[in-house]
């Protein structure tokens, strides 16, 4: 087991996961496989594969000996299937690694939530191996327990871009998910394979030697040919010798196939050990690791711990692990033998001793694994007090599976009641399954006894609060939280109490009170270690941040949630996530990183439509739909943009929607639809805006966008004075953003250079403080040539406007240094729309000739002898949104 402690940004690894294993005085040394290793280039990527029992731990164990200052081991396990675990042990063995310059601040690189999908993280350890001076080793131990699909991806990238002083050595049962057909073609593979590792005649007599056993050549050539050498049955063999009367009768007995061998031989160590240790190893069985206090509860000896470390010392039945070496765990094959054996002889003993170590890990605090004990006694009188006791705290830790697995194996064995059901919807809750939760709620209302206990009304309060929110009744659930978890005195009820009136709080536009509650939530989240708490209520405070516009400080708590949510946790699979990832996609977006945003959204859409999913919210969804709408208009697809940001509009017609999530979608799709030349399409935007949203800063702004698209550049500037001047403020705050670039335009049509500056300055303000750079990535050509004019003039801002020219360059929408007047870019801008001549003079309140002047102006400046080529010029070269295609 691990815990969710950090350090740094990092998971806490166990310093046995990036020790070197130690070797036992009886182990035999491989000279010839060293010689191999040894001859592997420093650009080789070392791969020992082979079977279990092989040696492959111990081999490179030994060769590690030959350099441990500059070899870094890391002993994988299913753990690390978590991708912020598998590279915290990584980074911690580096950090514990001598070859490893400290100055490089390894020790202080935090840990991403998703490493192996960030190649800014991954770049930077890189970094660090190319700093390393020499050659530096890196094992990577039992790599076949990796099977999730991002460490795996991380090994990849470690391996595709190792750079030239880094070997990196891998060991498994079974080949790793990596180009080897390739790497072995180019020469950049060195392989030892069970061929090389099993023993030889002679390394196989050294082992009976060792132990002391006398046999003759003979019988050593038959075992090994019986055994094909493999290591472990051939240590097997020479301890099931030791005694044995006639070795000659003992090795005929196990001829035949190796699966027989395999069993012949544990049944053999078995009947040689001492009954009592016999019977111990079998109690134990239940148990995957076992400490020496564990032991001796299940066994009843209290020299349990003593028998387990002459077993380890003596024999290879017993590997001791973890910090101190206080675990200790039995040989897999062996394990399963004793278990399947006692479960056939004694079945009720197999479940009085799930009891004892239920009751053993209880008393440890480890009340997952002794919830689980308790299932496998069957005895629900034990289960169903352990579940009252801990069940919430499982859940402020996140192991909601946990509980929903103890609820459901209750209910099974006919054990049911109020407190139960209100639980499972508590649960079902967290993960967003509100139809499965409503099931719970009637079968509660179903057992609800004449008169509930304090602790059933306080978990069913807070259950009613979260529906509440659900149903966005918002006011309804400040009143509802004002005691804040007053009337009990489990903590994990006060800190959900506490984030539920954040949220409240929040959503009824009372954000100065929000703060100070979440705060105070994850603040006791934290004191009690209850991580999924703390990555909500982390959650809730991003939430704040986005309404008062520090989208910085936003994307910043968003990102902390997911690295403050321990490992253990089911945190992906619920509803704060999801809020959290889309928070994270809205500022990338803001930030004009289309590309990062859909990676962070896409995800999210796509799990919470999956039958397995998180149930979103209607307001969700359309906000997932705009932010990903605008994402991809950035990316020049325009039709599957607009597409998003019609569903978004249509989804959040149909709920109570707040003014932000309103005003942010008519923001997006308005001057999308203006700079497509769909006037209509602007039109029913500005329309559903004017039904939807007080007369304030965002219709101000869609009014003069609309002037401005009309040519009536001094009637915008009008209309957009009220939002600039702060009489009419935006629901939105980067919509002010917005206005001050449109002003800045407008001030250049207008020949106010003074004005245009002051303007552009302001909004390279907002910028740097929201760190909203779309505004000015995907301001119109005037604005950007006088921004690139005065580039290096604005003092503190100039980095921003800077990157907000960068973020232009990234997203291709640099436009080409035509000189068309106002006029012909309007009449461009139309001229996708498939709209006639007349049509377009008629909108422009122009003559057709007049349209006609401007569109044979418009050919000659892009050397176009067509509507359809002046188009196609003009989106290649940025004059006009990208073609979307079919």
């Amino acid at each position: 087991m691990h815990t969710g402690d950090r350090s740094g940004g990092r998971l806490r690894v166990p310093r046995a996961k990036t020790a070197v294993p130690r070797l036992s005085c009886r182990h035999l040394p491989r000279p010839r496989l060293l010689t191999a290793l040894d001859a592997a280039a420093p650009d080789q990527l070392v791969l020992v594969s082979a079977p279990a029992g092989y040696g492959k731990t111990l081999l490179l164990a030994e060769w590690a000996t030959r350099r441990p200052a500059s070899t870094a081991w890391v002993t994988l396990d299913a753990d690390d299937n978590d991708d912020r675990r598998f590279w915290s042990a990584l980074l911690t063995a580096l950090t514990s690694c001598p070859a490893v310059p400290r100055a490089h601040g390894l020790d202080a690189l935090p840990v991403p939530g998703l490493p192996s999908r960030d190649p800014g993280f991954v770049a930077t350890v890189l970094e660090v191996f190319e700093a390393v001076p020499g050659v530096l080793r890196l094992v990577l131990d039992d790599v076949h327990e990796l099977v999730a699909p991002d460490p795996l991806r991380g090994l990849g990238l470690l391996v595709r871009d190792r750079p030239p002083g880094l070997q990196i050595v891998v060991a498994g049962r079974a080949d790793p998910p990596l180009p080897v057909g390739r790497l072995r073609l180019d020469g950049k593979l060195s392989e030892v394979r069970a061929a090389e590792l099993q023993f030889s005649v002679a390394e196989a007599d050294a082992v009976f030697a060792a132990a002391h056993v006398l046999v003759r050549p003979d019988q050593v050539r038959r075992l090994v040919a019986q055994t094909e050498g493999w290591p472990a049955g051939l240590r097997l063999a020479a301890m099931s010798l030791h005694g044995a009367g006639d070795p000659d009768l003992f090795i005929a007995d196990f001829v035949g196939s190796s699966r027989a061998v395999s069993d012949y031989l544990v049944g053999e160590i078995l009947e040689r050990l001492p009954i009592a240790d016999r019977e111990m190893l079998a109690a134990n069985s239940v148990c995957d690791q076992l400490s020496a206090s564990l032991a001796a509860a299940l066994s009843g000896r209290s020299d349990a711990g003593e028998v387990l470390d002459a077993l380890e010392r003596d024999t290879a039945l017993v590997i001791s692990s973890g910090e101190g070496r206080m675990w200790y765990r039995v040989q897999p094959l062996l394990r399963a033998h004793l278990r399947a054996d006692l479960q056939r002889r004694r079945p009720d003993l197999v479940t009085e001793l799930h009891a004892r170590a239920a009751d053993w890990y209880a008393a440890h605090d480890q009340p997952d694994v002794a919830l689980a004990h308790a299932r496998l006694s069957g005895d629900a009188s034990r289960v169903e007090p352990l579940l009252r006791q801990h069940a919430l705290a499982l859940v402020g830790t996140g192991q909601l599976h946990v509980v929903r697995a103890t609820l459901d194996w209750l209910r099974t064995a006919g054990c049911d009641d109020a407190w139960q059901a209100v639980l499972a919807v508590l649960v079902e809750l967290e993960i967003g399954e509100g139809q499965a939760a409503l099931t719970h709620l009637q079968r509660a209302q179903d057992l609800w006894p004449v008169d509930p206990p304090p602790a059933l009304l306080a978990l069913h309060e807070r259950v009613r609060s979260r529906l509440a929110l659900a149903e966005g009744a918002a006011d309804a659930v400040v009143l509802a939280t004002e005691r804040d978890g007053a009337g009990t005195t489990e903590h994990a009820l006060v800190t959900m109490s506490q984030i539920e009136r954040a949220t409240a709080l929040a959503l009824a536009d009372r954000r100065q009170e929000a703060l100070p509650v979440a705060l105070a939530a994850v603040e006791r989240a934290r004191e009690l270690g209850h991580g999924l708490l703390v990555a909500q209520g982390l959650t809730v405070l991003a939430f704040i941040a986005a309404f008062e516009g520090d989208y910085r400080r936003m994307t910043e708590l968003a990102e902390q949630a997911d690295r403050d949510a321990p490992p253990a946790a089911e945190w992906p699979t619920t509803g704060s996530a999801a809020v959290s990832c889309m928070l994270r996609a809205y500022g990338a977006m803001l930030r004009a990183d289309p590309a990062q945003c859909l990676a962070l959204l896409d995800p999210v859409l796509t799990v919470a439509t999956s039958p397995s999913g998180p149930r979103i919210s209607h307001s969700m969804t359309a906000t997932c739909r705009g932010v990903r709408g605008a994402a991809l208009l950035d990316l020049g697809r325009t039709t599957e943009g607009l597409e998003q940001l019609r569903t978004a509009r249509e989804l959040a017609a149909t709920v109570v929607a707040t003014p932000e999530l309103v005003a942010m979608l008519v923001l997006l799709e308005h001057r999308a639809a203006a700079i497509d030349g769909r006037h209509e399409l602007a039109r029913t935007v500005l329309a559903w805006a004017q039904r939807s949203l007080p007369d304030g800063g965002e219709l101000a702004l869609l009014r003069a966008e609309r002037l401005d698209g009309l040519g009536r550049h001094e009637a915008a500037g009008e209309a957009l004075a009220p939002l600039l001047s702060g009489s009419a403020p935006a629901v939105t705050p980067w919509a002010l953003g917005e206005a001050y670039v449109l002003d800045c335009r407008l001030a250049l049509l207008g020949h106010h250079p003074s004005r245009a500056r002051r303007s552009l300055v302001r909004a390279l303000e907002l910028a740097e403080a929201m760190t909203v750079h779309r505004p000015l990535a995907s301001a119109p050509a005037e604005v950007v040539d006088l921004l690139v004019h005065h580039l290096g003039s604005f003092g503190p801002v100039d980095r921003t406007a800077q990157c907000a020219l960068d973020a232009r360059h990234s997203l291709g929408v640099d436009r080409r240094a035509v000189a068309l007047t106002e006029r012909e870019r309007t009449v461009l801008s139309l001229l996708p729309s498939q709209r006639s001549f007349d049509e377009i003079a008629q909108d422009l309140t122009v003559s057709h000739s007049t349209v006609k002047t401007h569109i044979r102006a418009i050919y000659s400046k892009l050397d176009a002898t067509s509507r359809r080529e002046a188009v196609d010029i003009a989106r290649r070269d940025g004059l006009l949104q990208p073609d979307p295609g079919p």
